[in-house]
């Protein structure tokens, strides 16, 4: 009888989390990934835990009761999010995990930014007297510790090189390099990717068929891009150009293929590399991250 009076009173009394960003949630036509651990999203650039802590019986009062209900959640919920933020994927070769096993200073800063994450949203009381609680912590605080510096281009798998105007027909691709205003310097640079099965990471690259890095470390500031983002990713080509990453005139490339270990860095035809990189705002879009991949 005791627990259930404290579990009520702690309901009445627990008023809702105010941060920043409390209000977070998965919008429309973002690329998300659920893993067992927790919700990582690769458009919003956040990574959301839950954890669940019990209401103790023996509490002496119903301010400790909360206060030990949603410490053993919050905790619940920071050991889960380490989890999961070891499974994002930092380049086509690693993971965050990969990374902490290899570097002791790295795994030491990625608790240490875990460790900071931020309550979303209210507690929630559940039917078995337990809490509930989400914890977040920012993409772009992991992305600072764990992002690569520039590395030398991947040589080609062949030592021909495909003839420009030729490429695109011989791949079975479809000639897709056209801004949405003809002309004009371009702002932005959408690569499609739909139908290759395309995984999402924090700093993929852009390579033509030949082997030539197009985008990728080195080609921006790096500061820029753990703020920004390497790219944006999203579902929805038309929503995508109007997003203010790329909105104005982008660029929009198909994708012909994926390379890397773990499929996320992106092939195009070097033909089409060519024509993208002869646009006027070519070399500004790609030195500002102003690049979105759609995925399916």
């Amino acid at each position: 009888m005791l627990r259930l009076k404290l579990v009520a009173a702690v309901v009445l009394l627990t008023l809702c989390t105010s941060i920043a960003w409390s209000q977070w949630s998965a919008t429309p036509g973002a690329v998300t990934e659920q893993n067992e651990f927790g919700l990582v999203d690769y458009s919003q650039r956040v990574i959301t835990a839950t954890g669940i802590g019990a209401v103790p019986a023996n509490a002496p009062n119903v301010g400790a009761a909360r206060a030990n209900a949603i410490r053993a959640a919050k905790m619940d919920a920071l050991r889960n999010l380490v989890e999961a933020v070891k499974a994002v994927r930092v380049s086509s070769e690693t993971t965050v995990n990969n990374s902490m096993v290899e570097n002791d200073v790295i795994r030491t800063k990625v608790d240490a930014m875990v460790r900071g994450a931020q309550q979303v949203g209210e507690v929630k009381y559940l039917s078995d007297a337990s809490v509930e609680l989400t914890m977040a912590v920012p993409m772009s605080g992991i992305m600072d510790v764990v992002l690569p510096v520039a590395a030398p281009a991947v040589p080609p798998t062949s030592g021909e090189v495909i003839a420009p105007g030729t490429e695109s027909t011989q791949v079975g691709a479809t000639p897709a390099v056209a801004p949405e205003v003809a002309g004009q310097p371009i702002t932005g640079l959408i690569i499609d990717t739909r139908g290759l099965a395309v995984k999402p990471s924090m700093s993929p690259r852009i390579l033509s068929q030949d082997g030539t890095v197009l985008y990728g470390p080195g080609k921006y500031p790096r500061d820029f891009a753990v703020t920004q983002g390497v790219v944006g990713y999203h579902k929805d080509i038309e929503a995508a150009k109007r997003d203010a990453r790329v909105a104005g005139n982008p660029l929009t490339v198909k994708g012909t293929g994926t390379t890397g270990t773990l499929g996320t860095d992106v092939m195009i035809a070097t033909n089409d590399a060519q024509l993208a990189a002869g646009y006027t705002g070519f070399s500004e879009a790609i030195s500002n991250c102003r690049v979105m991949f759609i995925l399916d």
